[in-house]
């Protein structure tokens, strides 16, 4: 196991009339989670993970879907394991 998790999110841009198939394929990803979808053909992704690779190859997979224009990484943030596990203080 590695010290770091990897959170990070995407934007796949999509044929309107492929983006049904592109959020049950994600959906059903173990890697993915689809967060939120616009008829226009946008659908937002997030993902975790104890490495970058992981990341890349959920994004060349979205890329081989059909249907699929564009897959852009909009957030990546790394955090060492142990810390993320730890309640978070709130403070007054």
């Amino acid at each position: 196991m590695t010290d770091e998790i990897h959170i990070a999110s995407l934007l796949v841009q999509v044929a309107p009339e492929s983006l049904e198939d592109l959020s049950q394929w994600a959906g059903a990803h173990p890697e993915a989670e689809v967060r939120g979808t616009d008829p226009a053909g946008k659908l937002v992704l997030i993902t975790e993970s104890e490495g970058r690779q992981p990341i890349l190859d959920l994004m060349d997979a979205c890329r081989d879907r059909p249907g699929v224009f564009t897959v852009n990484l909009i957030y990546h943030e790394i955090l060492n394991a142990q810390e993320a596990d730890q309640p978070e203080e709130i403070q007054p």
